[in-house]
């Protein structure tokens, strides 16, 4: 079944919400007061409406209700993030997922029973320091204090190497989920070729990595440096 997303306030943030949930093939309702800015998302989302989304009646007879989520990604005005967000919970949407622009925001948002909240400039910090605390690290995803889902790009001293050989949960503590590769593919009628990534979802013992893979692993995060660096 296709995810109905509703995404209400379509400043930046808004704007590639929805160009991010049509390309994974979403069903995407865009929401603002101003038209212009709906004009920016018209090509992207599947419908966009001009409305307050503070008034209860306005977003009923959108049937908010029977959408699988709502992103209130309104920053530039708090109020009417918050009216919006009772508002929504008045009329019974299922799922709210809320923007917060400042660590008092979110204490708010929480106070209102919000528990899944969105600050984009503290997680671009984190990505950032990712970035700069792994070098090698092009992706991850912290499941917990403790463990991530990483992707990195193979360390020279495992290309030419099996999975068995690498011995990744003996060494690191890890387990490999993926081979992300890349490789030439010819186009239709053989007319020249592409880059593609090809996945390897839960390689074998015996699969080699090679130059340019990227691996995606679960592992403990104090294990993540030593991979990076391994030799």
């Amino acid at each position: 079944m296709t995810p109905k997303i509703a995404v209400i306030g379509i400043g930046n943030f808004g704007a590639h919400l929805c160009a991010a949930l049509a390309r994974q093939g979403a069903e995407v309702l865009a929401i603002d007061s101003d038209i212009n800015r709906l004009d920016d998302v018209k090509d992207k989302a599947t419908l966009t409406v001009r409305l307050d989304s503070t008034e209860e009646e306005a977003l009923r007879a959108q049937d908010i209700m029977d959408f699988d989520a709502v992103v209130v990604g309104i920053g530039d005005d708090f109020e009417a993030a918050l009216l919006t967000i009772v508002a929504l919970q008045n009329i019974g949407a299922k799922r709210i997922i809320a923007r917060a622009t400042t660590t008092t925001h979110e204490r708010i948002l929480r106070h209102l029973g919000i528990e899944e909240i969105i600050s984009p400039a503290a997680q671009a910090a984190e990505r950032l320091a990712d970035s700069l605390l792994y070098p090698g690290v092009t992706n991850l995803l912290d499941l917990s204090s403790d463990y991530s889902i990483v992707e990195i790009k193979a360390p020279e001293s495992f290309v030419g190497k099996s999975v068995g050989e690498l011995e990744l949960r003996e060494r690191f503590n890890a387990s490999l989920i993926a081979i992300k590769r890349q490789e030439r593919e010819s186009r239709r009628f053989g007319l020249d070729s592409q880059w593609v990534v090809k996945v390897l979802g839960i390689p074998s013992l015996d699969d080699v990595v090679k130059e340019n893979d990227a691996l995606v692993l679960f592992a403990e995060k104090k294990s993540i440096e030593k991979i990076c660096d391994a030799t």
